[in-house]
């Protein structure tokens, strides 16, 4: 079935496409984004021309195959301020994905709105400098925050006057969009990413369980990219439990994040994020508390069955440290599901992906360049200087 698209919604459809699959012959490319060549071909044409993409020789997948093969530009940046782990993060990286710069600020949690201001401060003008000194355009800048809300002024998470962050954006980049969201927005779109194009075939519930706990709801066939988020790290399951850095006590957060785990590991959160995927490996994980992780695995099994009662959607991905567990104790998700969901675990299809521990800023620059693609690639109307060695 052919798709009647406006040119906005054309270019956006290419260019996600190319950004999913890492770049295409214009053969799969036409498929992929149900037009034909003929139909496409101005647009592409026109991308090219603006230096969005590029289109260079490959060998053909096969004979007689087509040998232009598509991707999106290295000559393009786009910036991204990530706050996770205690830390902000920020960096400079290309529409194709190759990262330029990136810095780290220490932000633990609780701090008050004048030291978070000051943090915040200093990195957008430290990038804006670094920018301006290179002579590098930002197309895009993408902030991830946690708890952030647009109907709050502040995120009840990280003390962050999002009016004063605006302001200071504009005056320290001027010319440059900028796209603030929830942070399990950008964690969303970054593992839409990596997952590709179409391995499900539809929507799905995606769970990241690390410093923070989060979830949301992605299409990923969907052109307009929008992701819906789910506050599950603060759903209270425990109203006597600990309190939680969102001021509540007792939320799933206090029991499952990577501050948890590193407490139940006695080991350094910061050591714990940087094994990734090899933490189990890497960790002498004593029998009690295998136990106690099993009965954290339990609870995050509940929250999620309780999610899917009120979201109904089928496919389940969860990324984050439960990853990296074998088979035999992640299974005690699936069971916990089964027991908060109507009608049991029939019909869900539950998948790991990758632990995605310690990566930032990458899901800051996906969302930087996700944010890009969805503007249709309009690159700003000035100063469009190409990317210095």
């Amino acid at each position: 079935m052919r798709l009647i698209r406006s040119r906005h919604d054309t270019r956006s459809a290419i260019l996600g496409y190319l950004w999913c699959s890492g770049g295409s012959f214009r053969p799969d490319l036409a498929e992929g984004v149900a037009l034909t060549e003929a139909s496409i071909s101005r647009i592409i044409s026109e991308l090219k021309a603006e230096g969005v993409i590029e289109e260079t020789r490959r060998a053909a997948p096969y004979r007689g195959g087509p040998s232009q093969f598509i991707t999106l530009s290295r000559e393009i940046a786009v910036a991204a301020i990530e706050i996770s782990n205690n830390r902000l993060y920020s960096a400079v990286g290309t529409l194709a994905g190759e990262t330029l710069s990136s810095e780290h600020y220490d932000l633990a949690d609780g701090l008050g709105a004048a030291q978070v201001e000051a943090t915040v401060t200093r990195a957008v003008r430290d990038l804006a400098a670094w920018a301006m000194r290179r002579g590098i355009t930002l197309e895009q800048l993408a902030m991830s925050i946690p708890g952030y809300d647009p109907d709050l002024r502040a995120s009840p998470i990280v003390a962050v006057d999002v009016d004063k962050l605006d302001a200071l954006c504009q005056r320290e980049m001027p010319q440059t969009p900028l796209r603030m969201t929830n942070s399990m927005v950008a964690r969303a779109v970054a593992h839409r990413l990596q997952m590709g194009t179409g391995v499900l075939g539809g929507s799905y519930f995606f769970v990241f369980v690390g410093h923070g706990v989060g979830a949301a709801i992605v299409d990923e066939l969907a052109e307009s990219g929008d992701v819906e988020t789910c506050e599950i790290g603060h759903v209270v399951v425990d109203p006597g439990g600990g309190p939680c850095r969102c001021g509540h006590v007792g939320c799933l957060e206090t029991l499952v994040s990577t501050v948890a785990l590193a407490d139940i590991l006695n080991v350094e959160e910061s050591d714990l994020l940087g094994r990734g995927d090899r933490w189990p490996d890497d960790f002498r994980i004593s029998k009690t508390a295998r136990a106690d992780i099993k009965t954290r695995l339990d609870r995050l099994g509940l929250a999620i069955g309780n999610a899917l009662n009120l979201t109904r959607q089928s496919n389940v991905v969860i990324a984050g440290w439960p990853s990296a567990l074998p088979a035999e104790e992640r299974n005690a998700v699936l069971d916990a599901i089964g027991r908060s969901r109507l009608g049991g675990v029939q019909g869900i299809a539950l998948t790991f992906s990758d632990a995605s521990l310690g990566r930032e800023p990458r899901s800051g620059l996906a969302l930087a360049a996700f944010s890009f693609i969805r503007r249709s690639g309009e690159r700003r109307a000035q100063g469009k200087q190409l990317i210095s060695s």
